[in-house]
């Protein structure tokens, strides 16, 4: 039987408590004392001399409380120890200073095939292909990231020391060692990507039928479990797209990774992508590093600029596709992982094909699956809400209420014609936002790169350089912007629904510029 004591922190108390239980004919199996409570485990106490005891012990000075209790604190917290070390799915493994185990969690175990009371004082370098204990003590027994085999299997080992905090000078005692799969470190990266916050295709803005027919495409093909090709201009919004179909598919609880194709020259995106082994090359991490791929294991990895890969990273990445299969930069261990890829491109690969810069085999490998997404200027009725989306979103950056859009600057924005499509809409109405200076964001507050010049219904470019002043240049686009509707539209009263606008409003309009109904015929 366990008990627990509770009296006064006064010296000589335990003493005169060992003495009771001297008396008593009980000797003790454990025994513990911290200030105020004293812990023992009395294998020969019965429950029937529980009563008698208690009466003994509380004869002794300064013992008020006598209780029975289950566990004492140090079986307990190591019973807990035990349970939560259980509980992780990674291999734990504690050693001492001399690099002998001294535990060993289920997951250990389990990749060892090996039980707890084998592994207990087993050396830890038996286990490893590459022995660990020197580097560790080098290192102070802490490891950030070290690649180690364990049980056949390729871990990153993140090693902590143990040590005793009571005194100043504390000493190392021995350490913990956490083994990772490189794919949980990949599900890590993608859960820390604040990107990840907008999930599935929901968060895609558009109204629009064709917005509307892609993304019920892109759904459906999210279910299917093979590469995946997203076509479309630059600003478009292919990651985004990317992001939902993994978030939509079998494997949203895994990773999802990116790589730019066109970010890195072709030495580093080989690494990222493949991971290299030991001593690749000089500058490279001790103990190698693995590549997107194999952080990715389970998951999604996303290939954008896929156009921009170099014939020789087009080559192992075609037999990658083919078999599942890669060898790491420098290494010779061929390495098997299940990733399913995503690519994306704003460049025209048949063409690329006929001239050589992108192989045709890789081609129909990344083209299993395929969309295409639509430019701007081809769901133009998305064009509001996009505005108001992006006005909210740039007035909490710049710390602002968010501004009225007033009806000039919607027609403004639908009319031209975006041709860096949603990134460059993004952008435009950010610095808009930043340089509004009311409670109104009008065509004032627009400004285009003047190699993007709004084009004319006949597409000549307003003459805006002979403009001298804010009233000259909006009547010119006013001008410019019922000329290109009215012809579209049968009525005035219709014409003025679309724009948002009095009846009145339109007629004195057209007026003043000359247009009267019915428009001209095209030719």
């Amino acid at each position: 039987m366990r008990l627990q004591l509770k009296g006064d922190n006064r010296l000589g108390i335990t003493y005169e408590v060992l003495n009771v239980l001297v008396k008593s004919g009980l000797d003790i199996r454990n025994m513990e004392v911290t200030t105020h409570f004293i812990y023992m485990d009395i294998p020969a106490l019965r429950k029937s001399e529980l009563e008698t005891l208690t009466s003994a012990v509380k004869s002794v000075p300064g013992i008020h409380e006598v209780s029975a209790i289950d566990l004492l604190p140090t079986e307990r917290r190591r019973l807990q120890l035990h349970a939560v070390l259980s509980s992780l799915p990674e291999p734990v493994i504690a050693i001492d200073t001399n690099g002998y185990i001294t535990q060993a969690n289920e997951a250990a175990q389990a990749i060892t095939k090996q039980t707890e009371a084998k592994l207990r004082n087993a050396s830890l370098d038996t286990l490893l292909q590459t022995p660990l204990t020197a580097p560790l003590q080098q290192s102070a027994f802490h490891i950030t990231e070290t690649e180690a085999v364990l049980g056949g299997e390729t871990y990153l080992i993140r090693a902590e020391p143990i040590t005793s905090k009571e005194k100043s000078d504390s000493k190392i005692s021995g350490s913990v060692l956490i083994f990772l799969r490189p794919a949980q470190l990949g599900r890590a990266f993608s859960a820390l990507d604040t990107r990840q916050a907008t999930r599935g295709f929901d968060a895609i803005l558009g109204e629009t039928e064709i917005m509307q027919n892609i993304k019920g495409k892109a759904l459906r093909l999210s279910k299917v479990d093979a590469p995946l090709l997203i076509l479309g201009e630059t600003g478009t919004g292919k990651e985004l797209f990317a992001r939902a179909c993994h978030e939509t598919s079998n494997r949203n609880r895994k990773p999802f990774l990116a790589l730019n194709c066109a970010a890195l020259p072709e030495s580093l995106a080989e690494s990222e992508l493949f991971g290299y082994a030991p001593g690749a090359f000089t500058s490279a991490v001790k103990g190698g590093k693995p590549g997107l791929l194999e952080l990715a294991d389970t998951g999604t990895l996303f290939l954008d600029e896929i156009g921009e890969l170099s014939p020789y990273l087009q080559a192992k990445l075609l037999r990658f596709l083919q078999d599942g299969i890669f060898r790491r930069v420098g290494g010779t261990k061929e390495i098997k992982v299940n990733v399913r890829v995503v690519s994306a491109t704003n460049r025209h690969l048949e063409d690329m094909i006929k001239t050589g810069a992108f192989r045709e085999d890789l081609y129909y490998r990344l083209n299993v699956l395929s969309i295409t997404l639509p430019p701007l200027r081809l769901r133009k009725g998305d064009i509001p809400l996009l505005t108001q989306h992006f006005t909210n979103r740039a007035s909490k950056q710049v710390n602002c209420p968010p501004p009225k859009i007033s009806h000039e600057l919607l027609a403004l924005l639908k009319n031209h014609p975006w041709p860096g499509n949603i990134r460059q809409m993004e952008n435009a109405i950010f610095r808009a936002v930043s340089l509004c200076e009311g409670t109104e964001l009008t065509t004032a507050d627009m400004e285009f790169s003047n190699s993007q010049p709004f084009k004319s219904s006949h597409g000549s470019e307003l003459a805006y350089d002979n403009i001298t002043n804010y009233k000259e240049a909006l009547e010119a686009f006013e001008k410019e912007l019922f000329a290109n509707l009215y012809p579209q539209h049968p009525s005035s009263r219709k014409l003025a629904k679309v724009l948002g606008v009095s009846h009145t409003t339109v007629a004195e309009k057209l007026k003043k510029y000359g247009l009267t109904y019915p428009p001209p015929k095209d030719e």
